[in-house]
């Protein structure tokens, strides 16, 4: 039996009051918002989302913003840019082509005037007038192409040049002054302001001993 207690007094207790005497486990609640407990395990390791103050967040979006805006921009100018190129190739093109005409038509005039000196010559036969007609339309192609900057070289009887000329040939000559000088002209030369547009072909002088032979043989 459980003793009494002296004073006669009867303890109550409530069935289960043992258990509430003892001291409850704490527990702590973790109500942060970026915290899904419901996804996340609890022994596992979560991730927290970085966080920025305010200002920070409002440069960075403007940040963001002014990246966008640059690379549109940066199409925009992109596609101007190409269009612009082909326009002007296009201006180009055009401008060429109107420069073509200007430098043919004189040409298209000149062998007009030839096919009439051909006709001619059918129904002639007159030979002076006929190298009359040739004669004036050579004039006229070099009148034309003097029009544009071309012009003929000066090499006969002059010292040869290899840079304007092409030595095809020599002739020997008994002379020793005419050693090394242009005496016939093959192909004629033209340039076109300072650059050479085609070098001529001619024949050189060339002194030689058997040349002075001769000469004195046939004396």
């Amino acid at each position: 039996m459980t003793p009494e207690p002296e004073d006669g007094r009867k303890e109550s207790r409530t069935p289960g009051s043992a258990t509430n005497d003892a001291p409850q486990p704490f527990r702590v609640v973790d109500r942060r918002h970026f915290l899904d407990w419901a996804q996340k395990p609890v022994e596992g390791k979560v991730e927290e989302k970085p966080r920025y103050p305010s200002f920070v967040e409002e440069l960075l979006a403007r940040v963001g913003e002014t990246e966008r805006r640059f690379e549109e921009r940066k199409k925009q100018m992109n596609h101007e840019i190409q269009r612009s190129r082909e326009r002007i190739e296009a201006d180009f093109q055009r401008s060429l082509e109107i420069e073509k005409q200007k430098v043919l038509l004189p040409f298209l005039e000149i062998l007009d005037d030839l096919r009439r000196a051909l006709q001619a010559a059918h129904e002639e036969t007159s030979t002076p007038r006929l190298m009359e007609g040739i004669e004036m339309i050579a004039g006229q192609f070099e009148s034309s192409l003097r029009a544009q900057g071309v012009e003929a070289l000066e090499l006969l009887n002059q010292p040869y040049d290899p840079n304007l000329g092409q030595a095809i040939g020599v002739v020997p000559t008994a002379d020793p002054a005419m050693d090394g000088v242009v005496i016939e002209e093959v192909v004629r030369g033209y340039r076109i302001g300072e650059q050479l547009l085609r070098p001529a072909q001619v024949r050189v002088a060339q002194f030689s001993n058997d040349a002075v032979s001769g000469n004195q043989r046939t004396r």
